[in-house]
């Protein structure tokens, strides 16, 4: 109907003019080291040999998500994390490794990295401060290696496809709670780290529509990222432009390989933190203080206080 897409353009308008507004109430503190920021704001995954404190028995049911999580931390982290197997019920091997690998020495993972605060509480995650061993396998944390794409000497690229008897998140939905989720970010130029305070946010897996808006996707060693404007299952337009990402060798990237501008895909997706534009909100920031700290432009008055930064790793691809 032309006029419920109408209102609903024009309260998603709405609500990203309000989230400029700061909100001093926020729910989690997030501190990253500079050097993590920018060594993994241009990469898809990341390689890490994970320390298993608890791994779930069986994987959830499908009208769950079917993952498979996995508590533990690892060095190269420096924060309490969880893993998670897409569809786990088809990869029973690696089920029983990550069980039998609980307590003992780490156990080489690779996966997209994602730092979303679904499960952050009300509390700091500090990067590389010494935090305590998870007593569960869904610990308050902010970092996930979600999906595994390899554990041990098991590939699952093949994981990354729609979840069968799930039923996915609206598009409308999700990309208006992600559009507009409160940020604020802090330098400390001292420690050399990046503090982003902002709330808890779900919606993970939207089903949606991307269409390819770039025309130089940006191909790195991982994977590539491409921007997309984002619609409904119904033909909407819901977001003009946003980063997507996508991990070399699994599905969805062998198809996008093929694509180009226009080209539309019916996908499912999470979201998370998108660094590379958390790294540039803090160097306009300082470049505008630098040039002149009398300048009240707006535009670099408020960038540390834009709503959150985030892009959607694409771990399915429907085959329509």
């Amino acid at each position: 109907m032309p006029g419920l897409r109408l209102d609903r353009s024009i309260a998603l308008a709405a609500l990203v003019l309000f989230s400029c507004v700061p909100n001093l109430s926020a729910d989690v503190k997030i501190v990253l080291k500079d050097s993590f920021i920018e060594d993994y704001k241009h990469r898809t995954t990341m390689d890490a040999c994970f320390f298993i404190e608890h791994a779930k028995d069986s994987a959830n049911s499908p009208s769950e998500d079917g993952d498979l999580h996995i508590a533990g931390h690892a060095t190269a982290i420096g924060l309490s994390s969880v893993a998670e197997i897409m569809n786990a019920k088809f990869e029973e091997t690696a089920v029983e490794l990550a069980n039998a690998s609980e307590g003992s020495d780490c156990v080489p993972i690779i996966g997209a990295w994602r730092i979303w605060c679904e499960h952050g509480g009300n509390e700091i995650h500090s990067q590389f401060v010494p935090v305590p061993a998870a007593h569960n396998t869904n610990p308050h944390h902010i970092f996930e290696i979600h999906p595994v794409t390899h554990i041990g000497p098991i590939d699952m690229p093949d994981s990354l496809r729609p979840i069968i008897g799930f039923d996915t998140k609206d598009a409308f939905d999700s990309f208006r709670e992600y559009e507009n989720k409160f940020c604020q970010i802090e330098h400390d130029d001292a420690k050399g780290a990046t503090i982003i305070r902002t709330r808890g946010a779900g919606y993970n897996y939207p089903e949606f529509i991307m269409e390819i808006t770039d025309e130089s996707p940006k191909i790195v060693d991982d994977g590539r990222f491409v921007f997309a404007s984002v619609f409904t299952l119904e033909g909407e337009l819901i977001v003009h432009k946003v980063r997507t990402v996508f991990i070399k060798g699994t599905r969805p990237e062998t198809l996008v390989r093929e694509k180009g501008m226009g080209a539309r895909l019916h996908v499912l997706g999470i979201p998370r933190v998108n660094l590379a534009l958390v790294a540039w909100r803090v160097k306009k920031a300082a470049e505008q203080h630098d040039s002149d700290p009398t300048n009240d432009d707006p535009l670099y008055d408020d960038v540390l206080n834009w709503s959150l930064p985030y892009e959607i790793i694409i771990v399915g691809v429907y085959d329509d």
